[in-house]
């Protein structure tokens, strides 16, 4: 088996308050973390920058337009179940106004509280982001 390096990205994603944080579920045939609560993000693509990826996992995940400025939060990595390293960068990002709109990877979505993400059945990792974008 070929190990491959996937860098990705994720979109910690805040409401106009600045109180809350936007996370999506995964659908329970998802291949990958399947029924866990994430924030839009995936894979960078071949001559993406981040921002471009950012900009295009956020409208295809949650039909959402973002602004160009962007925040790192942290970096992570850890091994998929298929034996692929994934490297990748969580950064704050803010929405335009709009819709959101779920894609077919995803089946629900919410608002939540920092203190709320411990109710949820969540990707590990990114109650740390969390933690560090309401810092």
């Amino acid at each position: 088996m070929t190990v491959t390096h996937i860098v990705a990205i994720a979109a910690l994603i805040k409401n106009a308050e600045k109180t809350k944080v936007l996370v999506l579920k995964r659908q329970k045939n998802e291949k990958f973390f399947a029924g866990k609560w994430h924030f839009p993000g995936g894979k960078v693509e071949r001559g993406e920058s981040f921002l471009e990826a950012l900009k295009r996992e956020v409208k295809e995940e949650a039909g959402l337009e973002i602004y160009d400025e962007i925040r790192h939060i942290r970096d992570f990595h850890f091994i998929r179940k298929d034996g692929n390293h994934v490297v990748g960068i969580t950064f704050e990002v803010t929405a335009k106004p709009g819709r959101i709109i779920l894609n077919q990877d995803n089946d629900e979505y919410r608002w939540i509280s920092p203190e709320e993400i411990h109710n949820l059945d969540y990707i590990h990792g990114i109650e740390k982001d969390i933690e560090i974008g309401f810092k």
